[in-house]
């Protein structure tokens, strides 16, 4: 029971061992305290160093022999008392330097925040986010590679992500090139999806990765080889590649 309380306050399991033992033993070798504590003797020798350290254990020599002995239990109170004390003015140091640490914080949390994702579950994890982080009436901004999109595995997992775009009335405006044409069946089926089409012609700008900016994110995907994709998450680049976008959009 003792141990216990001890750990609680902060010594370690043997630490607490080797100190009861210590103050049951009176002045003793290390031998015999690391025999009442149950602690082999090697370890005994480095705990007993770090509860003198401590100012919990006190060594003295008799003749040739070294003894070591235990400091009063008010020890304790004083140690740990001394402790608190230590904390408390590490405590109003940390809270001097906090605006500086505030000043870096927000500098960093400035930077591009880069996450990479690969195969259909990963980029479908990336399409959900698309619903889930944007408010009612928000819009999406995409270059879409018609025929990569189609012959890609991800076709087949994109309706639910659609649905819930729709149901929050989330717009979408996509920007878009195919090797067979303008594709006005898809146009058309897109309008009840809340989708408003841009075609450019593939012989002109075959781009054949795709991007949606939304919120402050852009997500690029390449379907190309294996299928993977990246999120940057950074209102300043968001901004400008939307107002890119909004460029090309205009001239149509």
């Amino acid at each position: 029971m003792l141990n216990k309380e001890l750990e609680k306050l902060g010594l370690s399991e043997k630490e607490a061992s080797v100190y009861l033992a210590a103050i049951q033993t009176g002045p003793s070798s290390v031998q015999k305290i690391a025999q009442k504590s149950k602690v082999n003797r090697a370890t005994t020798y480095v705990i007993i160093e770090s509860l003198i350290d401590m100012g919990m254990m006190s060594t003295y020599d008799e003749g040739k022999k070294t003894f070591y002995v235990a400091e009063r239990p008010q020890r304790l109170v004083e140690h740990f008392s001394q402790k608190e004390e230590d904390i408390h003015k590490k405590i109003d140091n940390l809270k001097g330097i906090i605006p500086e640490l505030d000043l870096l914080y927000n500098d960093y949390s400035d930077k591009p925040r880069i996450r990479y994702f690969e195969g259909v579950d990963g980029l479908r994890a990336v399409y959900d986010d698309f619903a889930d982080s944007l408010n009612e009436d928000d819009e999406i901004y995409t270059f879409l590679p018609y025929d990569d999109f189609k012959g890609s595995a991800l076709q087949s997992k994109w309706k639910g992500v659609r649905e819930k775009r729709v149901t929050k009335n989330i717009r979408a405006k996509i920007i878009y090139t195919s090797k067979k044409g303008r594709r006005i069946e898809y146009e058309v089926s897109g309008k009840r999806r809340k989708q408003e089409h841009y075609f450019v012609s593939y012989e002109k700008y075959p781009f054949k990765g795709g991007m949606n900016i939304y919120g402050n994110k852009v997500f690029m995907i390449d379907y190309q080889g294996k299928l993977g994709g990246v999120v940057i998450e950074n209102k300043t680049l968001a901004d400008m590649l939307r107002n890119i976008f909004k460029i090309i959009w205009d001239k149509k």
